[in-house]
């Protein structure tokens, strides 16, 4: 019985060496085991040829650095802007840098290259500033924001920090939209906004990515880093500029439409058109600025100017209401209201 258990133990035994591989379940581990990529492994074993080429990569870098800088400050709303503030110290660190890493020996440049960025984010940095500069997209972007910033069509920072609030109903430090009344239709669109919010993301992301500091034996400032954390700052500022005007003009474009409503089809008399000051300037501005694109397209206004004339009387030069007493407010807005709905009228509408 001894005998026959131990010739079925043998037979076993062999046939577990035919089916089991020679390596064992642990060496097969280590064999496919991928190699982890250590970016310091990989700079010890740059040639010199390869840490030459790295330090042009970095020179090329600073250069187009510096040159977007001086690209976002060649426009005067952003030059004055506080995230570009101290922007020239900024361009002439990159200068000196870019100067200094010129004249390292190529041994000290090999030595040093182990704390540079490599070889793809530098491209990406390059590459990233040159389209930022000649985008024409959003050069557009930027000289339509220089264009709302000249004409005042941003609406000035409450006095109070802390205490602006559009929307909130008695806001203590309410700021009252700015309307372009002549223009209604002119305001940024979702393209603008879409293609400011998408540089300025592209710019933070690299920045991200940059190192902080460079250098080996002693560190310095990451001057680049620097100078993409800046313009990703400038692009967040087009892109809130932009959303600011765009936030007005939704906001007044609801106003004109529900004013222009009320004045075109209501046969009594809307309470809150008479009694609030700001509706009732609102609805002068509207009215003469209806009356004003009336008269460009030729379309007949009949007595609306006179209308018009009598209902101004009742505002000052400013284009507030100053009249003494509610009889007036009654007064002014029948005067507008005939002035509106002379436009396009068959006769006058007294």
């Amino acid at each position: 019985m001894t005998r026959k258990i131990l010739i079925a133990l043998t037979i076993f035994s062999l046939v577990l060496l035919i089916v089991t591989p020679p390596q064992s379940a642990q060496e097969r581990q280590v064999e496919t085991r991928k190699p982890i990529d250590r970016p310091g492994e990989n700079r010890q074993m740059m040639d010199m040829a390869g840490a030459e080429k790295l330090r042009n990569e970095l020179v090329t870098a600073f250069s187009e650095s510096e040159a977007l800088l001086k690209y976002l400050a060649s426009y005067d709303f952003l030059r004055q802007n506080q995230v570009m503030a101290g922007y020239e110290t900024l361009v002439e660190d990159l200068e000196k840098e870019s100067a200094r890493i010129q004249q390292l020996t190529l041994p000290e440049v090999f030595v040093q290259a182990a704390s540079w960025p490599d070889s793809e984010s530098l491209n990406r940095v390059i590459e990233l500033s040159r389209q930022v500069r000649n985008d024409e997209k959003f050069r557009e972007v930027i000289r339509r924001a220089e264009r709302f910033s000249q004409s005042g069509a941003q609406a000035r920072p409450p006095a109070v920090t802390g205490l602006n609030a559009r929307g909130v109903i008695a806001a203590p430090a309410y700021i009252p939209p700015v309307c372009n009344h002549d223009d209604p239709s002119n305001y940024p669109s979702a393209t603008d906004l879409a293609i400011a919010n998408g540089v300025a993301s592209a710019l933070h992301t690299l920045a991200d990515v940059l190192p902080t500091l460079l250098g080996f034996l002693f560190s310095v400032p990451n001057f680049v880093q620097i100078a993409i954390v800046i313009a990703a700052g400038v692009a967040d500022q087009v892109a809130n500029a932009l959303q600011a005007v765009a936030s007005d003009a939704e906001y007044c474009e609801k106003i004109r439409l529900y004013i222009e409503d009320k004045l075109a089809n209501e046969s009594g008399f809307t309470a809150i058109l008479m009694t609030d000051d700001y509706y009732l300037s609102f609805m002068l501005k509207s009215v003469r600025a209806a009356m004003t694109k009336a008269t460009s397209q030729n379309i007949p206004t009949n007595c609306g100017q006179t209308r018009l004339t009598e209902g101004a009387a009742f505002f000052d030069g400013s284009d507030n209401f100053n009249a003494s007493n509610g009889a007036d407010r009654v007064t002014a807005y029948k005067k507008l209201r005939a002035a509106f709905q002379n436009i396009g009228a068959a006769s006058c509408v007294q």
